[in-house]
Parts: C-alpha cells; sequence; structure tokens
C-alpha cells in the first residue's frame, strides 16, 4: 500500500488482520453487539469524534438497542483507499480500548 487508491487484495489482506469487517460492494461493514444502549451510543460518539482526523465519516446505526453498524465508503465513489483502511483500524483501536467486552454479529 504506496497511497492513494488500494488494490483488492491489499482491501482483503487488511481485513484479514481485523476481524469483524467484511467488504460489501465498495464499503467496508462491521456490526458489533454492544452491552446495552448506553455504551452503544458511547460507542458512536467516540468513533464520530475520531472520524474527523481522517476526513471520512462512516455511516452509525444502533439498532435492536445495542448492536452498532458501521459502514465506511470512499464518498468519492473511486474505490479504497488508505484512509478508509485507517478508520476501520482506529474504530478497532476504539472497540479494544473503551468497549472490550463488544462482540462482532
Amino acid at each position: 500500500m504506496t497511497g492513494g487508491l488500494v488494490t483488492d487484495d491489499e482491501v482483503a489482506r487488511e481485513l484479514a488482520g481485523h476481524p469483524g469487517w467484511r467488504r460489501a460492494g465498495r464499503t467496508l461493514v462491521r456490526t458489533t453487539r454492544m452491552r446495552d444502549f448506553e455504551d452503544a451510543l458511547a460507542f458512536v460518539e467516540r468513533v464520530g469524534a475520531t472520524a474527523v482526523d481522517y476526513g471520512r465519516r462512516p455511516d452509525m446505526c444502533i439498532t435492536e438497542n445495542n448492536r452498532v453498524q458501521l459502514t465506511i465508503a470512499n464518498l468519492h465513489h473511486a474505490g479504497f483507499t488508505l484512509a478508509e483502511l485507517r478508520l476501520a483500524r482506529k474504530v478497532d483501536a476504539i472497540l479494544d480500548e473503551h468497549h472490550p467486552d463488544a462482540t462482532s454479529v
């Protein structure tokens, strides 16, 4: 990964190291079950604050009271870049640090 667009193989290798993420067309998707609604909301707020650093803002949705679905896409519809992959790693770091009991759905 040298910058700009990344290849499908590079995306697959990156996702292999980050369980919970899956590719859905031109998006990266992760659904996570949190302890309760308050935990889900805190997670969404942390991700929202962090997303600004990367110039990407994932779609985020809380469903069933404690499930959070995140969708990361390149808004320019140009494929995946390092920015989308960095944001996915940042989400994982938030989960590891603040929500270690969360489970992937």
